[in-house]
């Protein structure tokens, strides 16, 4: 595959900042779903750490079925996606999420919620949770067109920061102050309030469905495969963020169980503790537009990952008293590192791939990269169970400090800009 010629050219524009119709109203909607998913994030494994008592493996379980619907039906769920009105479906996946929560409480109320109950609960919560992000970045250039793809993701980022550096101290207070299952019903309410936001958007133009001969489902899922495959960017970016995902989940739940269990700190603590990683990404979202239109997207992607990705060993480092540091750095950094990335990336992808196969797009890149972090989170809490929990933490950490030699052994380390594919049909003939 040949590069284009503009690979070293200027930087994309970025376009307009100003108002861009219905971003509100989804803003709302994103800042009560990621709200949602943060609080659940801490409250799941602290209440099976913590409230049943679980093993490190059986905290990983449940960590690991939040996720394990990417891995399961990531792919088809894009062809379906792309068939489909894109607002109903986050509806309908924002209002599954809180059903599926509410059962929580009650089970917990009747003494009867085990680890069973919450791998049931979490995995339900994931496949709703695979068709809400898929059928969100599909939406999204269709809102604002792709001239606002920058301005509206680096607004969409401030808000799931800011959630970041909230929800887990605000989980942690309602954790120890009202229980676990106070604050999974917490994030069941916030994922209604998301779909009543959701509902809200004026949209008076059609939405792009894909209205081309169905051709069997398998067929369709390959397309997105063959195209993601054949595009000499953006199989880069996924082998780099299937790596991060996959090593990082292995040392991020176990960080959970050793500051709970092994330090005996409290809930609030920890969510103290877990806000750095929002502080961190908030702080980046200040200077993120600035950061892309500067350096140009391709500089701003190899240089984030590269130089944020081993501050993760830091966790390593985690102790008592005044070692507790080591868990606010790493955390800071690496989430400050991600914004850029993710805010290059993602934009680059909405701008780059034909509408009617954004949504198998996404899914399959959502396939590899957050599939890998139930995988990832079950091998970390294999190696705690048999090598120690600090053990596992370092492992994910290297592995995630490593992830930056996909990037820096390809063709993206001489880009400033990413590159559009020359032409169309050399990628979507792509072979697997």
């Amino acid at each position: 595959m040949q590069l284009s010629k503009f690979s070293r050219g200027a930087p994309p524009t970025a376009g307009p900042p100003g108002r861009l119709p219905g971003l509100r109203q989804l803003l709302f909607a994103q800042s009560l779903s990621q709200a949602g998913f943060v609080v659940l994030n801490l409250a799941m494994p602290l209440l099976a750490a913590t409230g049943l008592r679980a093993t490190p493996l059986q905290v990983s379980l449940v960590a690991a079925a939040q996720t394990a619907a990417f891995l399961l039906i990531g792919l088809p769920v894009g062809v379906w996606v792309d068939r489909m009105r894109k607002r109903p479906v986050m509806i309908a996946a924002d209002l599954a999420r809180a059903v599926a929560l509410g059962v929580v409480p009650v089970l917990w109320a009747l003494d009867a919620l085990t680890v069973v109950h919450l791998c049931a609960v979490a995995f339900v919560v994931g496949l709703a949770t695979v068709f809400f992000d898929i059928a969100d970045q599909s939406y999204l250039p269709h809102l604002v067109g792709s001239e606002g793809l920058v301005t509206a993701n680096s607004r969409l980022v401030v808000v799931d920061q800011t959630a970041a550096v909230a929800g887990p101290g605000i989980a942690g207070l309602i954790v120890q102050a009202v229980t676990a299952p106070s604050a999974v019903m917490v994030s069941a309410i916030a994922y209604v309030g998301s779909a009543l936001c959701v509902a809200r958007i004026v949209d008076r133009r059609p939405e792009p469905v894909d209205r081309t001969p169905r051709d069997r489902l398998g067929r369709a899922v390959l397309q997105g495969i063959r195209y993601l495959w054949g595009h000499p960017v953006l199989r880069w970016l996924v082998a780099c963020s299937t790596t991060m995902t996959f090593c990082w989940s292995m040392g991020y739940g176990m960080l959970l169980v050793l500051l709970a269990r092994d330090l005996g700190l409290s809930a609030l603590t920890i969510g103290l503790l877990f806000t750095a990683g929002g502080a961190g990404g908030l702080c980046a979202t200040v200077v993120v537009r600035r950061v892309v239109e500067r350096l140009g997207d391709g500089r701003a992607v190899v240089l984030s990952v590269t130089l944020a990705a081993p501050c993760t060993l830091l966790a390593g480092l985690t102790g008592s008293g005044a070692r507790l540091v080591f868990v606010v750095c790493a955390q800071f950094a690496f989430a400050a590192g991600l914004v850029i990335y993710n805010v290059a990336q993602v934009s680059y992808r909405q701008r780059t791939v034909p509408a009617h196969l954004l949504g198998r797009v996404n899914a399959t890149i959502r396939f590899f990269a957050w599939g890998a972090r139930p995988l990832g989170v079950l091998l970390g809490g294999a190696l705690a169970e048999f090598h120690g929990v600090r053990f596992a933490i370092w492992v994910g950490a290297a592995g995630t400090a490593l992830a930056s030699l996909w990037l820096l052994c390809s063709p993206l380390r001489g880009m400033r800009v990413l590159v559009q594919p020359s032409s169309e049909s050399s990628v979507t003939k792509g072979t697997l």
